[in-house]
């Protein structure tokens, strides 16, 4: 019944009681602190560009777990190079599930898509869900976050659970809207939302960021939860190694 229907899915309310999200434009805030601010202060909260840039690559291990009552833990690990390169390997009982950004193009492959007892294939990832798998490789190093957009513009501050955030939304060149979320007191990340176009309206992809700690010199995330239109993936990791040998 209202006068402007929203097109664009609300992932809380697939996964929990329903809870209104921000309309996924954001409408600049004369009133609020500015975009480059916001961006550097998140920067200088991670430890600052110069040890961030230090980081070249790393790998995490740890477990992953979906969402839906048979879901169980799973051993994870997580290959990423500067400046947008990663690579996800999820072990399930039925198979590795994969999925893989070379920093030009994207792939996936795992039991799931095949089904049970069928040869495991590799998909391309095709359309704007390069941009999407780009944009994720590239937070895997948020040191070069500014970079992310040509512009940035800032909106009135809202509330993540009990948080007041501040919200920061940009168009890549590619033409990802994205929209990160950063804590007021700390200044770290606390969400990313990236939306994808399609017949039907914008497609949301949201992660949520907890648990910092030091890597290295710099504050990495431990635990990150990954919500899109069908599925959910609760993120825990127990190591992150900085410039690991085995990458480069």
């Amino acid at each position: 019944g209202g006068e402007h229907p929203r097109t664009t899915p609300d992932l809380t309310n697939l996964y929990s009681p329903p809870n209104e999200e921000p309309e996924d434009i954001v409408k600049p805030a004369p009133a609020a602190i500015k975009a480059d601010a916001i961006l550097d202060r998140y920067i200088q909260a991670l430890g600052g560009a110069q040890k961030f840039a230090a980081i070249t690559s790393f790998v995490a291990k740890g477990t992953s777990l979906g969402y839906g009552l048979e879901s169980e833990k799973n051993p994870v690990e997580i290959y990423a190079k500067s400046p947008n390169q990663r690579a996800t390997y999820s072990h399930t009982p039925a198979g590795d599930s994969i999925t893989i950004f070379d920093g030009r193009n994207g792939w996936i492959a795992g039991p799931q898509i095949a089904g049970p007892n069928l040869k495991v294939p590799v998909l391309t990832v095709a359309g704007s869900e390069v941009d999407g798998a780009r944009f994720d490789a590239e937070m895997s190093f948020p040191g070069r976050v500014k970079q992310l957009a040509k512009t940035w513009r800032a909106g009135a501050p809202t509330e993540i659970g009990d948080n007041e955030v501040n919200v920061v939304q940009g168009t890549t060149d590619g033409g990802l809207l994205i929209t990160l979320y950063f804590d007021s007191e700390t200044g770290l990340l606390t969400r990313s939302v990236r939306y994808t176009n399609s017949p039907v309206g914008r497609i949301p992809v949201r992660v949520d960021y907890s648990d910092y700690r030091d890597v290295a010199g710099v504050k990495m995330p431990y635990k990150f939860t990954v919500t899109w239109l069908d599925g959910r993936e609760n993120y825990e990791l127990t190591e992150i190694q900085a410039n690991a040998p085995e990458i480069g």
